[in-house]
């Protein structure tokens, strides 16, 4: 019977050391400076007793509001109207919006743009009614499909698209 026991606590000890590791899996140790800064005044339960998630600690694909704001400035149409499938209009009519935005006309640019959206089409030769300059390509890409909006984001996000204006074919 006592060596049930024995091997019963053993077990215990094993699974909780085993939680306490999956529960920190992942997560950075504590900094020096944040383990001080901690334990500076243990009987200070405030907030600001404990350390905080720094600058160089946020993920890289947390954006700030600002950065949010302004990856959405470029981008030149309403995308409150269209729903979560990329599609908009009324129920017997709905379409998928079609953008269109000038890249350099270089195979790097290429290579990024359809790494984040594949299925958008570049027209080396083309201006487009954007106004594409003779050292830019044409690209025309569309809302349709579950990750339009991710896909959007990213390309608005690339530092040589300027805008992202809806695309009528007229």
């Amino acid at each position: 019977m006592r060596t049930n026991a024995g091997f019963i606590a053993a077990i215990a000890a094993l699974i909780l050391a085993g939680g306490l590791g999956l529960y920190r899996c992942g997560r950075e140790p504590m900094r020096e400076r944040d383990v001080a800064a901690a334990t500076k005044d243990s009987s200070d339960d405030s907030p600001a007793a404990l350390p905080s998630k720094t600058e160089d600690r946020r993920s890289s694909k947390v954006r700030t509001r600002e950065e949010t704001e302004a990856i959405l400035a470029k981008i030149k149409f309403n995308l409150d109207d269209i729903r979560p499938d990329g599609l908009r209009g009324p129920d017997d009519g709905l379409v998928s919006v079609s953008y269109e935005f000038c890249v350099p006309k270089e195979e790097a640019a290429y290579a990024e743009v359809r790494r984040i959206a594949p299925g958008v089409a570049i027209h080396a030769g083309s201006r487009g009614r954007i106004g594409c300059s003779e050292d830019q390509a044409l690209c025309i890409g569309s809302t349709h499909g579950p990750a339009w909006r991710k896909e959007l984001m990213g390309l608005a996000e690339l530092g040589y698209v300027v805008q992202i204006a809806e695309c009528h074919f007229e």
